[in-house]
């Protein structure tokens, strides 16, 4: 019995699993590069069904005393795990493999069920061959597998998710059209203005993962950030993913003119899980990486004009591929439509032979004369659809019409009254005005008056007081003329 798998180690070894009665034994050649490795099966202790990259139900792994050894991209584990078991199990008990174990064992494998698995089998020792390059590492696994989808959301990343959508879309489709030079891709870009699109095949890393790198510029709008800049998408296929079924591609967008372009870069991982034969699961999340860390304002204008075109873009790539959805849809009901309608004409056509030969006698010039009295019938309905509609249509514009000049008059009315107002309003105030004027200037002459009398008053106090001061100088003068008198008759006298 033989299985194709792979042996998983730095690189994933692609090869066959070969089954006797005491020995498994893998071997694989790629680029002459030969792995070989034979485990007598009464050495292994114990073995178990894995999961590849905790997602995908294709795994086995053997544990001897000394080593572990991983195989993967099996095209149908379960029962590759019990051909293995049964035999391990056989040794460990020192019973052998009958002839009639033997004999069904090589009536199932060239059952014609399983002859359709080997072929997958063999089919997946090739790769998704997206270049028709036969070396590509990535598997097709059988599709009787599940992909369990509880653990795909710890593979989304911490940013944001943008799209988680299931599309009438097959999963193989869905990698071709996002992910190859399709027209859908070609029309968005368009739609985006996205121009000079350069892009190249995809190429299988030492790793195990394909690499492809896109250049391309973005026509902006906006004058803070110029006209365009040039942007470098590199999108990694990893080595997980498995043809038809599952698919995992992280994008990575640096682009080169916008402010602050060194600082940070995005980082955009889709999952595409197919749920049925013509549907699948589109996982979107997209995080912001840091190169370096910037300041707390650059940090928040970065992040908001980044969310805010991101949420943008991933909005129109989800409406477009619910367009193209739509029209994948479309092209595959359409030829059951005209099959259908082909059937009904080949019945018609029948049953028209059974009528008596008196029905062809009618003249194709009365057909034609009907048809044309229908054609005319249908053109003067037409005609009085949109006379109808014209008149309508004059209807409506008159009384817009008229509804406009009984507004205009309304204004106007109004525009008059408020000017009157206005009018009234500043006559008013200049009455008022006036009066206050009046009643100042009476205000005015009364206290003009009273200080003058005021005035009057002081002024004669003075002269009074300057009268009598006059007098009482006088009187002074006088003492003193008489007491000079007195003192040079003493002076005579002596």
């Amino acid at each position: 019995m033989d299985y194709a798998c792979a042996l998983q180690r730095d690189i994933l070894l692609q090869g066959r699993l070969y089954l006797s009665e005491n020995w498994l034994c893998f071997y694989s050649n790629i680029f002459r590069w030969e792995t070989t490795i034979s485990i007598a099966l009464k050495n292994i202790t114990f073995m178990t069904k894995e999961k590849t990259a905790r997602l995908i139900p294709n795994a086995i792994q053997i544990v001897t005393e000394g080593e572990k050894f991983f195989f993967t991209s099996f095209g149908a584990r379960d029962r590759s795990y019990l051909s293995i078991f049964r035999l391990w199990q056989n040794v460990l008990l020192d019973k052998g493999l009958g002839r009639e174990e033997l004999q069904s064992e090589k009536q199932i494998k060239k059952s014609p069920s399983l002859t359709s698995e080997k072929r997958l089998s063999r089919v997946a020792s090739k790769s998704l061959d997206l270049n028709k390059n036969e070396y590509l590492s990535l598997d097709k696994s059988s599709t009787s597998d599940s992909v369990d989808e509880e653990n795909i959301t710890e593979k989304d990343l911490h940013g944001r998710l943008f799209i988680n959508r299931v599309f009438h879309i097959s999963a193989e489709k869905m990698f071709e059209l996002l992910f190859t030079s399709s027209r859908f891709m070609q029309r968005f870009a368009n739609s985006r203005n996205i121009i000079d699109v350069v892009s190249t095949p995809w190429n299988v890393e030492p790793g195990g993962d394909q690499l492809r790198t896109m250049t391309y510029t973005i026509v902006l709008n906006n004058p803070l950030t110029g006209k365009c800049t040039t942007a470098t998408e590199k999108q990694t296929l990893y080595k997980e993913s498995r043809e038809a079924r599952f698919y995992l591609v992280d994008a990575e967008v640096l682009t080169h003119d916008v402010p602050y372009h060194d600082y940070f870069y995005t980082l955009n991982r889709y999952h595409i899980i197919r749920s049925s034969k013509q549907k699948c699961r589109l996982r979107v999340s997209t995080d912001l990486k840091y190169r370096k860390q910037p300041w707390a304002i650059v940090k928040s204008l970065i992040e908001k004009n980044s969310w805010s075109s991101l949420e943008d873009y991933f909005k129109q790539l989800e409406s477009d591929l619910l367009m193209e959805e739509s029209v994948l849809n479309q092209s595959i009901e359409d030829p059951g439509k005209l099959s259908g309608v082909r059937r009904r004409r080949r019945t018609f056509n029948r049953t028209a032979e059974t009528v008596p030969k008196l029905s062809s006698l009618r003249s194709s010039g009365d057909v034609g004369l009907d048809a044309k009295g229908h054609v005319t019938g249908k053109k003067k309905l037409m005609e009085s659809c949109n006379t109808a509609l014209i008149v309508v249509m004059s209807i409506f514009l008159l009384l817009l019409v008229l509804l406009n000049v009984t507004l205009l008059l309304k204004l106007s009315k109004i525009e008059y009254a408020a000017q009157s107002f206005y009018r009234l309003h500043l006559q008013e105030e200049k009455s008022l005005n006036l009066a206050s004027d009046m009643t100042s200037r009476a205000e005015n002459i009364q206290k003009n008056k009273d200080q003058t009398h005021r005035l009057k008053g002081v002024l004669r106090d003075s002269i009074l007081m300057l009268e009598q001061l006059k007098s009482s100088l006088i009187m002074l003068q006088r003492t003193f003329d008489l007491l000079n008198k007195n003192k040079t008759g003493l002076a005579v006298g002596s």
